[in-house]
């Protein structure tokens, strides 16, 4: 009913960190797997990237400018883990007249979604 409240469900489910991007219903899950203080979901950069994702933001490395930036090296992801690295259109994803940035807490790390060890963004 339109009387329920809108928010945000953190659960601690397994199968990793993640959050839809954006609003998707009354109730926007946000999944942190329990793991040890300051590992896996529970390091604040995660908590942080995680929360972003539900208020809209994408990904760094998904910004429509990105390849002036960063080369993705498709040939060392993790098959099925493509998608991750999707690159967006500026009518989905907004820089916010912002420069690209390598720090951010949206951006991932040179090997994630590695299948060898290897670098995935250069």
């Amino acid at each position: 009913t339109s009387d329920q409240p809108y928010y945000v469900n953190v659960t601690s489910e397994p199968g990793g960190c993640f959050s839809y991007v954006g609003h998707r219903n009354r109730v926007q899950q946000l999944n942190l797997q329990n793991y040890n203080l300051d590992t896996g979901c529970f390091r604040l950069g995660t908590i942080v990237h995680e929360f972003l994702h539900a208020l809209g933001f994408y990904h760094q490395q998904s910004t429509w400018n990105r390849d002036d930036y960063v080369r993705i090296v498709l040939e060392n992801i993790q098959e099925g883990m493509e998608g991750n690295f999707n690159k967006y259109d500026k009518d989905t994803v907004d820089n916010f007249n912002q420069e690209y940035d390598y720090a951010s807490v949206m951006h991932y790390g040179p090997t994630a979604f590695s299948k060898n060890g290897q670098m995935t963004i250069v």
